[in-house]
C-alpha cells in the first residue's frame, strides 16, 4: 500500500508541474506577442514617419538643380550634431547597434533621435547613405526605452532589441521575413537566435503592416524562372555569386581606405578640411558623371530591374561615392547603397556574358547583401519576398557563394564570428576564431587543396638520385632506385627478398 500510495503523490505531482509548464509557456508567449506587437506598432510608425520626412526632404532639395553644392554645409553640420550635441549619445549607427545588443547594453533616446534626423540631412544634401538604418537604429533605441519602462531584465532587453532591429529593417523594404531574419543574423555569423525569432517575426509583420498603410510604397519585380540546370543555369548563378563575393570585399575594402584617409587628414588638419575635401569629390563626380551616385539612387535600382540599362561601372563609382560621404562623417544605412551597386553589378555581369540582365541584377542585390553583412539566409529569404518563389534556388546558391568568399570581412566591424568560413572542418578550434599563422595557413591550404592530395600518389618523384662514390654493398639498393624513379609503379614491382634471390 505504501508503494502504491507514493506512486499515485509522484503521478499527481507530475501533473502538477505539467500544468504549470503549460501555463508559464502560455504566459511567456503572451507576453513576447504583446511586447513585439506593440514594438512593431511603435517602429511601424517611426518607419513611416522618417520614409515620409525623407521623400518630402528630397522632394525639395531635388528641385534644386544643383542641390549637391549644398553637400559641404550638410555634412558639416552633421558633424557638428553629432559631435557637440549629446557627444556621449553615440548609438546612432547600425554598427553601434550590433555593439549594443552583442555587449548587452542599451541605446540612449537622444542616441535615436540623432538616428532619425542626421540622415535625413545627410541623403538630403546629396550623400550616399541608405534609409534602412535609421529606421533599424530608432527601432533598437526605442525597444531599449520600452524595456526599461516595463523593468524587463538583460536579456529581455536585448530580446526586444533585437525586435526592434527586425521591426526596423522590415518596415523599410516592405520584407517582413527576411527582416526579421536579418535581425537575427546580422548579429553574429553563424549564430540564429533561435530564442527571438518568434517575437521578430510579430515585430517585423506588424512594422510592416502598419508602414504599409501609412501609404509607403516599396520595390516589388515578381520573376517567372524555370528549373535550375546542371549545364548552364548552375555554373552561370555559381559564377555570378564568385563576383559578387569579390565586389563585397571591395567594397567592403573601399571603405575602410576611405574612412582610413579621411580620418587622418581630420586628426592631422580640421573637420572642416576633410568635409570640404570630401564634398568636393563628391560634387565633381556628380558634375562631370552623373547625380544618380547620390543619394538614395534607389530610382535607378527600380529602373535596371524593370529593364532599363545600368550606367556601365556604376557600381564602382558608388562604391567610391558612399565611402567617401561615410568617410566625411556622413550618418546612414549602408543597405540602400548595396542594392544599387548589386543591381549594376548584376546587369554588368550579365551584359558582359549575354545572360538576362534584369535576373542578375536581382540576384546582385541579394548576393551582395549576402556578402557584406554576412546574412546569406535573409538575403536568400528577401529574394523571394522582392523577386518571386521561382528566383529562390538561383538566390540561394549565389548568395551562399557570395558569403563564403568574403570570409571574415564585414560591413560592420562590430559584428561577432562564430566560426571561421576560411578554415576547413578538420583544423583545430575553429570555433575559436583566432589569428592563424603563416604557417597554419598553409597547412590549411593544403588540405584544402584536395584536388592535389587527391592525385599527389599517381604523381611520380622524379628527382634525380644521387650516386654514391662508394660501391653499395646490397646489390638490392639499385632496384629500390629504380622503384623510386617510377613511383607510380612501385606497388606492382614485387618485393625480392635474400632468400628468394639464392
Amino acid at each position: 500500500m505504501l508503494g502504491t500510495d507514493a506512486g499515485l503523490q509522484y503521478i499527481e505531482i507530475m501533473k502538477t508541474e505539467f500544468k504549470l509548464k503549460k501555463q508559464i509557456a502560455f504566459f511567456n508567449i503572451l507576453k513576447w506577442f504583446l511586447a513585439s506587437v506593440l514594438i512593431g506598432a511603435i517602429v511601424g510608425v517611426f518607419n513611416g514617419l522618417f520614409l515620409k520626412l525623407l521623400s518630402s526632404t528630397l522632394k525639395f532639395t531635388n528641385s534644386f538643380q544643383y542641390y549637391y553644392l549644398a553637400l559641404p554645409l550638410g555634412l558639416y553640420a552633421v558633424n557638428i550634431l553629432a559631435r557637440k550635441v549629446a557627444p556621449q549619445d553615440t548609438g546612432f549607427s547600425t554598427n553601434e547597434a550590433i555593439a549594443a545588443i552583442n555587449e548587452r547594453r542599451g541605446i540612449s533616446v537622444l542616441s535615436a533621435v540623432k538616428a532619425f534626423f542626421l540622415p535625413i540631412i545627410t541623403i538630403g544634401v546629396g550623400g550616399s547613405a541608405g534609409k534602412e538604418s535609421p529606421c533599424a537604429d530608432v527601432g533598437a533605441g526605442l525597444a531599449s526605452f520600452f524595456a526599461k519602462l516595463f523593468s524587463f531584465n538583460v536579456n529581455e532587453r536585448r530580446k526586444l532589441m533585437i525586435c526592434g532591429v527586425s521591426a526596423g529593417f522590415a518596415g523599410v523594404f516592405g520584407v517582413p521575413i527576411s527582416g526579421a531574419l536579418f535581425g537575427l543574423e546580422v548579429l553574429s555569423v553563424g549564430t540564429v537566435f533561435y530564442e527571438v525569432m518568434f517575437p521578430a517575426f510579430i515585430s517585423g509583420i506588424t512594422s510592416y503592416q502598419i508602414t504599409q498603410m501609412m501609404g509607403v510604397e516599396y520595390i516589388y519585380h515578381p520573376m517567372v524562372l524555370g528549373a535550375v540546370n546542371l549545364d548552364k543555369s548552375l555554373l552561370s548563378t555559381v559564377g555570378a555569386g564568385l563576383f559578387f563575393g569579390l565586389m563585397s570585399l571591395l567594397f567592403i575594402e573601399i571603405l575602410k581606405l576611405t574612412r582610413i584617409l579621411f580620418r587622418f587628414i581630420g586628426s592631422k588638419y580640421s573637420v572642416f578640411l576633410k568635409v570640404f575635401i570630401a564634398s568636393a569629390m563628391l560634387i565633381i563626380i556628380a558634375w562631370f558623371s552623373s547625380p544618380a551616385y547620390l543619394g538614395l539612387s534607389m530610382n535607378r535600382v527600380d529602373a535596371v530591374l524593370a529593364g532599363d540599362k545600368a550606367l556601365m561601372f556604376g557600381f564602382l563609382v558608388k562604391m567610391f561615392t558612399t565611402g567617401i560621404t561615410f568617410a566625411a562623417g556622413g550618418v546612414g544605412g549602408l543597405i540602400t547603397p548595396v542594392m544599387f551597386i548589386g543591381a549594376n553589378a548584376g546587369y554588368f555581369f550579365a551584359d558582359i556574358l549575354g545572360l538576362n540582365t534584369v535576373t542578375f541584377a536581382a540576384l546582385g542585390i541579394v548576393s551582395i547583401l549576402a556578402g557584406v553583412c554576412n546574412t546569406p539566409l535573409a538575403a536568400s529569404v528577401m529574394a523571394i519576398e522582392l523577386f518571386g518563389a521561382t528566383i529562390a534556388p538561383y538566390a540561394a546558391v549565389s548568395c551562399i557563394v557570395s558569403f563564403l568568399v568574403t570570409g571574415r570581412r564585414s560591413l560592420y566591424s562590430k559584428q561577432q564570428f562564430a566560426f571561421d568560413k576560411d578554415m576547413s572542418d578538420e583544423d583545430e578550434d575553429i570555433n575559436s576564431c583566432k589569428r592563424r599563422s603563416v604557417k597554419e595557413l598553409q597547412r590549411a591550404l593544403k588540405q584544402k587543396n584536395f584536388l592535389l592530395s587527391s592525385v599527389r600518389h599517381l604523381i611520380p618523384d622524379i628527382k634525380p638520385v644521387k650516386q654514391d662514390k662508394v660501391k653499395e654493398k646490397n646489390p638490392s639498393s639499385s632496384l629500390s632506385k629504380e622503384r623510386n624513379k617510377f613511383s607510380i609503379f612501385s606497388h606492382l614491382i614485387p618485393e625480392i627478398n635474400d632468400e628468394d634471390k639464392k
